[in-house]
């Protein structure tokens, strides 16, 4: 982790899409009080259960989103990326990270004083709107999550995860999925044995392809089928 040259909130092209309807005074605001920060691969951005000190806008790379349970095992939530905010449930309650943050690759972040973030919030009633409405999304995503975790099959979980990777996070990278199967294991809710089984059960049948580490899909269309029916 190393604090890098901030770049000005009002020139930054990578910033959150909420910061759009900021007036200057109030993303100077912002400006004057984050800290842009870059982190290593594997490095933790946010650690479950530390006071929340400050809210997250992601500016490069890929980090993982998940809630640490018992027995070493991870759930892991969803993946983030440019240009997304991360304000976790516990900002307007008891102030408490409710999930970890982890990068998967170098990544680069801005921590915005959650002080300052709620007075803009305070300030900006359209701003204020939209960043409920990104938690609102949030918590649909996550209900639909959990909906596929509990009642699809291994082959039904693993689809839905692989097009949610593909049209939401890999989406700019040739098709390319570059995610370790352990990860994979957590976002599906499978032991790491199970993903690469159907992993490789997938490959055979010509719905994807590995590519070392990596995967492609190479028939969408057969991919959403196994999801819906699975």
């Amino acid at each position: 982790m190393n604090c890098i040259q901030d770049k000005h909130c009002c020139s930054c092209s990578m910033k959150s899409p909420l910061f759009q309807v900021l007036t200057e005074e109030e993303l100077e605001l912002i400006n004057v009080n984050k800290r842009q920060v870059r982190f290593k691969k594997g490095e933790i951005i946010v650690k479950q259960g530390a006071p929340m000190s400050h809210v997250i806008s992601f500016t490069s790379g890929i980090a993982k989103v998940y809630i640490e349970a018992s027995g070493n095992r991870n759930l892991l939530l969803q993946f983030i990326k440019p240009t997304n905010f991360l304000g976790a449930p516990g900002i307007f309650a008891d102030q408490i990270h409710y999930s970890s943050v982890s990068a998967i690759e170098e990544s680069s972040v801005c921590f915005i004083d959650i002080h300052i973030f709620k007075k803009v919030i305070k300030m900006n009633e359209r701003f204020a709107e939209q960043f409920m409405e990104l938690i609102s999304w949030n918590g649909i995503f996550n209900y639909e999550r959990f909906t596929c975790l509990t009642h699809k099959n291994t082959h039904g979980r693993l689809a839905d995860s692989l097009i949610y990777l593909h049209e939401k996070i890999f989406d700019d990278r040739d098709h390319l999925i570059s995610i370790s199967r352990q990860d994979m294991a957590e976002l599906t809710g499978m032991s790491k044995d199970t993903v690469i089984r159907t992993l490789k059960e997938l490959n055979e049948e010509g719905v994807i392809e590995i590519i070392k580490n990596d995967i492609r899909i190479l028939e969408i269309d057969k991919l959403q089928k196994i999801s819906m029916i699975s």
